[in-house]
């Protein structure tokens, strides 16, 4: 089959690994690579500080990384996306390609973007609603608030990552619930598997250690510290890589709270590692102040692991809670000592309960063929009505 026979679908992303950062999150590649039956043109959004100007780069067939400078703070936003909704347009038609549908990978951002070019080519476009960023901007722009609107009663469909953002964008903007379809971020790896009982009372945490503020590492360690007036022995795990600046600060933090003898950073886990590293720990702990979907609580459902995360945030609405762990306020320390209290108190009937939903197919909603089968699904659903 030729590039000509598949339906052309542009992808506008920051959050694409290109030649510039290649070190981004492979969410939106994930979703590209499960689809084959695609061809999918991925332009990858790289912003610079600076007045303005815009330059590109090939990355492979049908990948383009696109550097352009703006003002920081969302300064002429609008204007400056514009520019690059201009740019792609230029390239898409000295290329003598006519796109069939377009795709902006955060509504508030690239969607701006996306509109502007499925105007110009008169297509249809569709949109991704990444929860933190997303509703982050939504609530600040008030300027942009009509445009927003416009864009929603346009777009053809669209794709948050979690439940919990739809209220949100209820709230500002009338958005049609039939053309909305929770899409879940796409897994690397997805096997189920039961996790033992564990005797010792450790709990773990992954995130990347420069993120310690939004992952809520200050908030996890009041939290023990009130665990450990019933629990002595309570510990918590961490791994993940960070800056070498901010890992010697955090091990200085722990020292300071009289943590170093129950927090412990233990570095990156090597590549595939994970699952098995889980099954060595009683649940897994993250009350991040801001999380879009979170796939590493995902990641530990796979293994079995019971959770501690946080309301209205990341995961929160696919599962009854009760079934999985225990959905926290990540502002209220107390909140999250009961969190991780219950994870150790429970963790016989809460891994019961994981490993009874692994096995009844409780937990394909999550899993990377059942989200892969609703991005085609929505996808030919806007291409059959267009």
């Amino acid at each position: 089959m030729t590039h000509s026979m598949h339906p052309i679908i542009i992808h506008i992303s920051n959050d694409f690994p290109d030649i510039v950062a290649p070190g981004k999150t492979k969410a939106v590649q994930h979703l590209v690579d499960g689809t084959p039956e695609f061809r999918h043109i991925i332009y990858s959004l790289n912003r610079i500080n600076g007045w303005r100007g815009i330059t590109s780069v090939p990355f492979g067939t049908d990948r383009t990384a696109i550097s352009y400078k703006a003002l920081p703070k969302g300064l002429f936003w609008e204007a400056r996306l514009k520019d690059v909704a201009n740019y792609i347009i230029r390239d898409l038609t000295e290329k003598n390609i006519t796109p069939d549908l377009i795709q902006g990978h955060k509504f508030t951002v690239e969607g701006l973007v996306a509109q502007d070019i499925a105007a110009y080519f008169k297509k249809p476009f569709m949109l991704s609603i990444q929860g933190d960023t997303d509703t982050k901007i939504l609530q600040m722009k008030r300027s942009l608030r009509k445009r927003f609107q416009v864009i929603a009663d346009q777009a053809a469909m669209v794709f948050p990552f979690a439940h919990w953002p739809i209220a949100t964008f209820q709230k500002y903007l009338t958005l049609d619930p039939h053309k909305i379809s929770v899409l879940p971020v796409v897994p690397a790896i997805d096997v189920l598997s039961p996790a033992p009982l564990i005797a010792e009372s450790c709990l773990l945490s992954v995130f990347h250690l420069d993120s310690w503020n939004r992952k809520n590492i200050i908030g996890m360690m009041n939290a023990l510290k009130i665990v450990q007036e019933a629990i002595p022995n309570a510990r918590l795990d961490i791994y993940g890589s960070g800056s070498l600046k901010n890992s010697k600060w955090l091990k200085k933090l722990i020292e300071d709270y009289g943590l170093e003898d129950s927090v412990s950073l233990l570095g990156a886990v090597p590549n595939g590692e994970l699952p098995q590293l889980m099954k060595k720990y009683v649940g897994f702990v993250l009350p991040s102040k801001r999380e879009s979907y979170g796939l590493v609580y995902a990641e530990a459902l796979f293994a079995g692991l019971p959770i501690l995360f946080s309301k209205d945030r990341g995961i929160d609405g696919f599962f009854p809670t009760d079934k999985i762990g225990y959905a926290c306020d990540p502002f209220d320390a107390n909140d999250i000592a009961k969190g991780m209290a219950h994870l150790l108190t429970y963790q016989s009937k809460l891994k019961a309960s994981i490993a009874d939903l692994q096995s009844s197919g409780g937990l394909d909603v999550i899993r990377r063929s059942s989200i892969l089968d609703v991005y085609r699904q929505g996808i030919q659903k806007v291409l059959s009505a267009a």
